[in-house]
């Protein structure tokens, strides 16, 4: 009797990995007509096609001039200009913070690009530590400019295969309106702590950086949106825009996130908070659909 049991549980045993192979990631079809299954990607509506098809190229305009500032990286450090360099890296990061959250959608892209020593058991000394923030390190503390042309070399071709990928895929709209929010969740997560960029100090400009991310995907679907919840909204991001403000430099560079007052920062946090929560009600007020009914 036990062994025939064995053999029974060997066999299942067996025919698990072919199932799984078969169903993927997909949830298993439902026959009860009042049950709701999860499914990979709901189609994306065709009111919305325009506004999504916009809001994709503008992100690869976006990686376009990640990619440049990358490449005046490049020139710097050719010419030994380490001031210019690292002005250009916090250009550069800041210009891919714009749209960080969108890469985030395309695999481990992100984690390629932009991980932190502090990712790693080994830190710094890890040979998977690289991309932006190895970049940073390289600049301004060891400020090594010939390692810190071979990194942005390496980041540029990262980037290029970026704004590839990006203007070949399609994007639906539940991820997009996710990620107006998941902008501003990074800021309250990581940025408003300076953890993002641990050598330069310029989470300022990257908190800039993933606000203006998060009104741009707005604004591309202003036309769906109440005109209420849009007033709401374009109030929010005024006054966070108005805090960051008094830290703006020219050519919207940053004052160092040292230099912020815990007065502002509170005020960020809270305004940040309540912008996030109005962008959660979104999803709902556009009826976009998280779920789907398979037919039968």
């Amino acid at each position: 009797m036990k062994q025939h049991r064995f053999y029974a549980l060997f066999l299942c045993s067996l025919l698990l990995p072919a199932i799984s192979a078969a169903h993927g990631l997909r949830a298993p079809l439902i026959d009860d007509t009042n049950a709701v299954t999860a499914k990979g990607d709901i189609p994306t509506p065709a009111k919305y096609h325009s506004a999504i098809r916009a809001y994709q190229q503008q992100v690869v305009r976006q990686l376009k001039t990640t990619q440049q500032y990358l490449n005046a990286i490049v020139h710097a450090s050719q010419s030994g200009q380490l001031l210019q360099a690292q002005q250009d890296y916090v250009r550069a990061h800041q210009s891919y913070e714009q749209v960080r959250v969108i890469v985030k959608l395309f695999g481990n892209a992100d984690q390629n690009i932009n991980s932190r020593a502090d990712y790693y058991l080994q830190g710094i000394n890890n040979p998977s530590f690289s991309g932006f923030h190895r970049l940073e390190y390289e600049l301004f503390v060891r400020k090594d400019l010939q390692q810190a042309q071979a990194e942005a070399s390496n980041l540029q071709y990262g980037i290029i295969d970026l704004q590839k990928r990006v203007a070949s895929d399609e994007l639906d709209i539940a991820k997009v309106i996710q990620a107006a929010s998941d902008f501003l969740e990074m800021i309250l997560q990581t940025k408003l702590a300076g953890k993002e960029n641990q050598y330069s100090h310029s989470d300022l400009a990257d908190i800039q950086a993933n606000v203006t991310g998060s009104a741009q995907i707005v604004q591309q679907l202003a036309d769906f949106i109440p005109a209420e919840q849009r007033a709401a909204l374009d109030s929010g991001y005024q006054q966070i825009f108005a805090v960051l403000q008094h830290y703006q430099l020219p050519q919207n560079q940053f004052q160092s996130f040292s230099q912020l007052s815990q007065t502002d920062h509170d005020s960020l946090y809270s305004l940040l908070s309540i912008q996030t929560s109005l962008l959660a009600q979104l999803r709902a007020q556009l009826g976009v659909r998280v779920y789907y009914k398979y037919p039968h």
